[in-house]
């Protein structure tokens, strides 16, 4: 298991973590979400699929088509490619487990059964794209309870580990497909416009960041005007492109005071900003703290 508390992303907009390893890419993390930057987990999307489930407080998952908030007992799971974020609901902050796992694992080779009728059925399908899990719902509840199963047995990496997590995410895998079986195959839309342009757009601005950008520059990543920019962006992601900028770069600034020595006036400059003085404003809305004050309290020595 590990503790995460940031989130790389890379300039192909999709998380850029390593889950597990090549002979058994699944990986098992525990998310404290208030140790993440503005507590919350920034917009991002992965190849693999995920099964998370909350143990402490609660978090309000958003996705392209809306949100829903899991508390602790309840869990989702995200399928690959699904674009998601996090944020914290209340005041005990929020607690996560999680496995992420490349869905090959449990498919095996392209044109076996296991691959054709179950896995890439549910991989592809867009009537399954992010699916809240709760403990009332009885074949939910059995998905909670291998999830929690396969976290543990994991967790304490005995001989023959990987066989049992495994076998439980593959039952996780029966319970959800078996169950969303009917949505499955019913389902005939296209994917989401809105969506995909925004993707793009965010790949935009988590590559050029640090360089100064107009609302046209990030429409332009997209191939749309500023106005359909504005709506596909708000539409998706529920803020501005330039809200959302603003928050990135602070992010940026923030794991960069933990992971450098650089001056607070150099990570100013390089995500982007052009004066200190609206950098602090900036990272003092989403941080509710100086930059300073975020290094002396989090960082390993405290700052310049």
């Amino acid at each position: 298991m590990q503790q995460k508390t940031s989130l790389t992303l890379s300039p192909d907009r999709r998380e850029a973590a390593v889950h597990g390893s090549l002979g058994f890419p699944c990986g098992a993390y525990f998310n404290d979400i208030a140790l993440y930057p503005a507590n919350a987990i920034t917009w991002h999307w992965h190849e693999e699929i995920e099964l998370s489930m909350v143990v402490g407080g609660a978090a309000r998952v958003r996705f392209a088509t809306g949100s829903f908030v899991i508390k602790a007992g309840e869990g989702m799971f995200v399928n690959a490619e699904a674009l998601h974020a996090l944020s914290i609901v209340g005041n005990e902050g929020c607690r996560i487990i999680s496995l992420v796992l490349d869905y090959n694992m449990l498919a095996g080779r392209e044109d076996s059964v296991f691959a054709r009728r179950y896995v890439m059925p549910l991989i592809r399908s867009g009537a399954v794209k992010i699916l809240r899990l709760s403990p009332e719902v009885e074949w939910q509840k059995s998905v909670l309870q291998c999830l929690r199963e396969a976290f543990l047995t994991y967790d304490e990496g005995k001989y023959g580990f990987e066989l049992m997590v495994r076998a439980r995410l593959t039952e996780c895998l029966w319970h959800i497909v078996r169950n969303m079986r009917a949505a499955m195959l019913s389902y005939e839309g296209a994917p989401e416009a809105s969506e995909e342009r925004a993707k793009q757009m965010l790949d935009f601005i988590h590559l050029r960041y640090a360089e100064p950008i107009q609302l046209a520059d990030i429409a332009a990543a997209a191939n749309v005007g500023e106005r359909e920019c504005l709506r596909a962006f708000k539409k998706t992601l529920g803020v501005t492109p330039t809200a959302y900028l603003l928050r990135y770069r602070a992010s940026m600034s923030a794991q960069m005071l933990l992971d450098t020595d650089k001056s607070i006036a150099e990570i100013c400059f390089e995500v982007g900003f052009n004066s200190q003085s609206h950098y602090g404003q900036i990272f003092k809305r989403f941080f509710h703290m100086t930059p300073r004050e975020y290094r002396t309290r989090y960082g390993k020595g405290g700052g310049a």
